[in-house]
């Protein structure tokens, strides 16, 4: 598939991508005065394995654990934010706060700094741990390659209305496999339950995390099924997208198909 370099360099971001985003992190470090609190760039753009074009950034904001471990976090960050930004309050396991900046929304996480995973207080203050592991493998190519494939297939995103693949359980199953299209050649071979990780961890899973159709431990947190929001749906339908890229391979399916209504 020697189109795949092309795909490649279609899925890499820009100079000027990257030196906007190094630009937002800099502001946002020279606004966010918290005694004690670290920030620092998460997500896909830390782990350098966000696509061209993307325009979301996870922002992380550490607080000092023997400081703020009995603090409301969320509410000194909000404190904080609403100095120099116009900002939206989002609810999750711990509230957080998105800001818009350069035509980027800018997502911004408080979590406590911890040394160890189970020392964490909250599920987000894992993420950074979560970074350090994919980088440590440098896959940045592949891993696109992985996301762009996925996105297109229809099958990209943890969220309860898509129940498909998250960002980090691509970037697992990447690493793992080695490369996208031993990725796409194992994927294609998945039968109806696939485990993934240490059996002796998979089975202490809380019951609720294994009622998928694919358990894949997450390699810092064995506690964790990475890609428990997965739907059968969604599983097998990836399955056939990889069998169908191998069948006729084609830069076709990392092409998204985007919706006209002059067409109709």
């Amino acid at each position: 598939m020697d189109f795949l370099r092309e795909v490649i360099s279609s899925l890499t971001p820009s100079r000027e991508e990257y030196s906007r985003i190094d630009s937002i992190l800099a502001l946002l470090k020279s606004r966010i005065k918290i005694n004690s609190a670290i920030v620092e760039l998460g997500g896909s753009a830390s782990k350098d394995t966000w696509l061209k074009g993307n325009h979301d950034i996870d922002v992380y904001v550490k607080f000092n654990i023997r400081k703020y471990k009995d603090k409301d976090i969320s509410k000194l960050l909000g404190n904080e934010l609403k100095k120099h930004f116009k900002l939206r309050k989002l609810h999750g396991s711990r509230d957080y706060y998105q800001i818009e900046k350069d035509n980027y929304t800018i997502e911004i996480i408080p979590i406590i700094d911890i040394n160890h995973v189970n020392e964490s207080l909250n599920i987000t203050d894992i993420s950074p741990f979560h970074c350090k592991y994919v980088k440590k493998y440098s896959k940045s190519k592949e891993i696109r390659l992985a996301k762009s494939f996925c996105k297109t297939s229809g099958c990209y995103g943890a969220e309860s209305y898509i129940s498909g693949f998250s960002g980090y359980a691509l970037e697992i199953l990447t690493i793992h496999y080695g490369s996208f299209l031993n990725l796409v050649r194992n994927i294609a071979k998945w039968q109806q339950h696939t485990q993934i990780g240490n059996k002796k961890f998979i089975k202490k899973l809380n019951l609720s995390k294994t009622t998928g159709p694919l358990i894949l431990l997450d390699p810092v947190d064995n506690n964790r099924n990475a890609a428990a929001a997965l739907s059968n749906e969604k599983y097998n339908k990836f399955i056939k997208t990889c069998n169908d890229l191998l069948k006729k391979p084609s830069k076709e399916f990392f092409i998204e198909k985007v919706f006209d209504e002059t067409s109709f």
